[in-house]
């Protein structure tokens, strides 16, 4: 039997070989007209809910059935109640892990309505599933846009409310969580509450966001909202050297002096050690005949990819342009930043472009649905997928040590505050410490370290052992104080996670509103669904 299992992992792996190979002409030919017509599947469902279904004012109701669907399950022998969890499938989230619901009792949670727009107040209400791209559509032509918008449009304001996000605005608003007013949430007996900072359940309102759906069912949502003007006025300005880059990157942001932080929006990206762009655009009108010659809406199907395109700055030198709200918000979409150089090479092609551009990106739902455990397994080990919360005072180490262990450009770069509330008013994050923060101010300037795409030793075909690598960015990020964003996977143990995060008032929170032995718990959710070090491991030994 040993030469039969020789001879099929020969098999298995010349076949993975080939695909690896050709990967970029087998997603052009099968998975994006595939997926076009999955999302066009989609879409017609959304506008049949949007058409037919969409009743803002039986908001309500819904929720009466969602509490009378938990209390329900609270009057089942305690050895069938099996922990909470929503039946939206696993392929309909941005999350890398599949939570196995399963194993779980699944409640519907059919809430996608935009509820209240009070523009006194600078709020909107929503319904958890809302998707970025929804709202941004809504929000826009009235001269209003979220606080915290991120860039792909398949997030949900729900989704991002109980987990995190940050922009390129983030800067001025903090993360996701500080633009919330407001969450209703569904307790584990089945109770509505109504969680604000200064009411009863102040506790909790400060524990939901990075809780990821472990402490009830959230069922509405109010946001901040920004006044917006029709266009960005955006400045790329190339930098040579890491050091020259890392300190304007501080200096626009206002990190050691805040009255210096004059940017709408701030970014960067980073090709190399030694050089980058940096983005700086502030909201805009245009009026002029010669204002009107730069408008560039970079998120047309026939436009090079936004990362793409600014890398060209590098050679170019610095120029300025005017781009429609909209396309800025969204413009890291059609590449999803720029992971689908790895998934199709040629794809920023011109005549690609131009030919066939209308059908990127693939969904990530399609993509997700498509995910069989082996592909699931495969994945992780030769790719990265990583947003992680640094301080700024570890701008240069972080470039250093994603270099060193991952070996893959271009990184991403977005000047992002963390407040300090007070004690019991942090949830899950400590507060910055005293050298991270911004003089005079009670918030530490961090910054959202976004690497994605495929290991430089991978891409060369060396011995790379994934789980390593990334156990070695957790430590550094958890040396450093700072966070990896959940949505990706995480190889800490629960000693570790605990260490990285504060659960203290968590765990508290949990046992006070009823969510032990109703819902996961949050590293029991979050850690992935699969083997890491097992499956990291074989694959490292295929290079021995």
């Amino acid at each position: 039997m040993a030469p039969k299992r020789a001879g099929s992992f020969s098999l298995k792996k010349a076949l993975i070989r080939w695909l690896e190979d050709n990967r970029g002409i087998v997603i052009f030919l099968f998975c994006l007209p595939a997926s076009f017509i999955f999302d066009l599947v989609l879409a017609f469902r959304l506008w049949l809910k949007n058409r037919f279904f969409s009743a803002p004012w039986q908001h309500d109701k819904r929720v009466q059935d969602i509490q009378s669907k938990v209390q329900l399950w609270n009057k089942l022998p305690p050895k069938e109640r099996k922990p909470l969890c929503t039946s939206r499938p696993n392929w309909l989230s941005l999350s890398v892990t599949f939570t196995k619901k399963a194993q779980c009792h699944q409640v519907p949670i059919d809430l996608y309505d935009i509820l209240e727009l009070d523009e006194k107040n600078l709020t909107v209400r929503v319904e958890p599933f809302v998707s970025v791209h929804s709202i941004t559509a809504y929000l826009i032509p009235k001269g209003y846009a979220l606080a915290v918008t991120l860039e792909i449009g398949d997030a949900t304001c729900g989704g991002l409310a109980l987990a995190v996000g940050m922009t390129t605005h983030s800067h001025k608003v903090g993360l996701y969580q500080e633009s919330v007013v407001s969450y209703d949430v569904v307790l584990g007996d089945g109770s509505l509450v109504h969680v604000t900072a200064d009411n009863e359940y102040c506790d909790l309102f400060y524990c939901l966001p990075w809780s990821h759906g472990t402490l009830g069912f959230l069922v509405a949502v109010e946001l901040k909202i920004i006044k917006v003007k029709p266009y960005v006025h955006m400045r790329y300005v190339p930098v040579k050297g890491r050091d020259a880059y890392c300190n304007m990157i501080r200096e626009l942001s206002g990190a050691n002096d805040r009255t210096k932080q004059t940017a709408d929006y701030l970014e960067a990206t980073v090709y190399s050690k030694d050089r980058a762009v940096i983005m700086i655009g502030n909201f805009a009108d245009v009026k002029t005949d010669a204002d009107r010659k730069k408008i560039n809406p970079v998120s047309r199907w026939y436009k090079p990819w936004w990362f793409k395109y600014v890398e060209t700055f590098l050679h170019k030198g610095e120029g300025d342009e005017f781009i429609p709200l909209e396309d800025y918000l969204l413009r890291h979409n059609r590449a999803i930043f720029w992971v689908l150089e790895s998934m199709i090479p040629f794809a920023n092609n011109v005549v690609f472009r131009w030919l066939f551009g209308w059908l990127c990106p693939p969904k990530p739902a399609f993509l997700k649905f498509t995910t069989t455990p082996a592909i699931r397994a495969m994945t992780f080990t030769k790719q990265v997928f990583q947003d992680i919360v640094l301080p700024m005072t570890v701008l240069e180490d972080s470039i250093e040590t994603s270099e060193l262990l991952f070996d893959t450009y271009p990184i991403l770069i977005y000047p992002c505050r963390i407040y300090d509330h007070g004690p019991k008013k942090m949830g899950q994050l400590r507060p910055p410490r005293l050298d991270q923060f911004t003089p005079g101010t009670n918030y530490g300037m961090f910054y959202d370290l976004g690497v994605y795409g495929t290991p430089g030793p991978v891409k060369r075909r060396q011995k790379y052992d994934a789980v390593k690598a990334m156990r070695a960015m957790e430590k550094f990020t958890r040396d450093a104080g700072g966070y990896p964003f959940l949505y990706a996977d995480i190889f800490m143990n629960r000693q570790e996670f605990e260490e990285m995060f504060d659960l203290t008032a968590y765990e508290c929170v949990r046992k006070k509103y009823k969510a032990v032995g109703c819902f996961p718990h949050l590293y029991d959710k979050v850690r992935p669904e699969i083997d890491v070090f097992t499956i990291g491991k074989q694959y490292a030994e295929e290079f021995e």
